[in-house]
């Protein structure tokens, strides 16, 4: 594992869970009840798990989150990704089964890990949400605009927790002798949220300030901020990880041309801009 995955790693370690305690009644397990003070850099070079280059993110948060959870001191690693099949057919899966090691309490962990735009013009209504919340969770969009924040939590509640008490899982797990209906289950739902940058001191209600990491623009909004910045367009599985320079840097019309071009592919790109003080801005341009 080289240096620039374990600042990955340590980025990953921070990233804010989008509500806090419960909502609509899932309760979140942020990542910070995983105990991992004794971990040093030393540990995580060679103990660290080899993550394939083309490794989409959302798989990459799993390598994450799952090495987290076997290095932790107050939890342990019970079984993970367990398929539930009924007649040679996947009906779903379970991301994490672990153990409180003090109390020998049994949790089931789904993990959710998301990049979201605000998009104050959405409204949509949820099946377990009030309308309140509702109205004003479903503007968490994905940057391609092909999901939401309340399409997913209502797939949750809907379908990826009840799972746990299926027939098919009380078989696929009666090799672990678990009591199936102690188990106790939670979410991991971690996220990196970008506003419009006119809404900065906006009170975004309901959400972990915490998650707010940058902000977007559209692509004319972009054509119009002409700079002497450096931009940069990391790879998705770099997302991750905190802005550095990467070793291709472009100007503000090379970049226009990159964005026009992913934007017509569908796909809103992130942006590093590196200013004059060396410090930098993430930001998304969307369609």
């Amino acid at each position: 594992m080289a240096q620039n995955d374990i600042q990955r790693f340590r980025a990953f370690l921070k990233t804010a869970s989008l509500w806090n305690g419960k909502l609509a009644g899932v309760q979140q397990f942020p990542l910070n009840k995983l105990d991992l003070s004794h971990l040093k850099d030393d540990d995580i070079l060679t103990g660290f798990p080899t993550i394939p280059v083309n490794t989409v993110l959302g798989k990459r948060a799993e390598y994450y989150y799952e090495y987290c959870i076997k290095q932790s001191s107050n939890y342990e690693l019970i079984d993970s990704n367990i398929q539930i099949n009924v007649a040679k057919i996947t009906k779903g899966e379970l991301d994490y089964l672990i153990r409180e090691v003090n109390t020998n309490k049994i949790y089931h962990v789904e993990l959710v890990y998301k990049f979201y735009c605000y998009d104050p013009d959405v409204s949509e209504k949820s099946n377990y949400l009030n309308e309140d919340h509702a109205t004003e969770l479903s503007k968490y969009v994905g940057p391609n605009k092909r999901d939401n924040f309340v399409f997913k939590f209502d797939r949750l509640v809907d379908h990826q927790l009840p799972l746990l008490y299926k027939p098919a899982t009380y078989q696929a797990l009666s090799s672990l002798n678990l009591a199936i209906d102690s188990i106790e289950q939670r979410v991991c739902y971690l996220a990196h949220v970008y506003i419009p940058r006119d809404l900065w001191k906006h009170n975004f209600k309901y959400i972990n300030k915490r998650c707010i990491a940058g902000y977007y623009m559209n692509y004319d909004a972009f054509a119009k901020a002409n700079t002497n910045n450096l931009y940069y367009l990391p790879k998705k599985h770099l997302w991750i990880g905190n802005c550095h320079a990467l070793k291709d840097s472009y100007n503000h019309e090379e970049t226009l041309l990159i964005v026009k071009d992913s934007l017509a592919r569908g796909f809103a790109p992130m942006v590093w801009m590196q200013l004059e003080s060396e410090e930098f801005e993430s930001f998304f341009i969307i369609a």
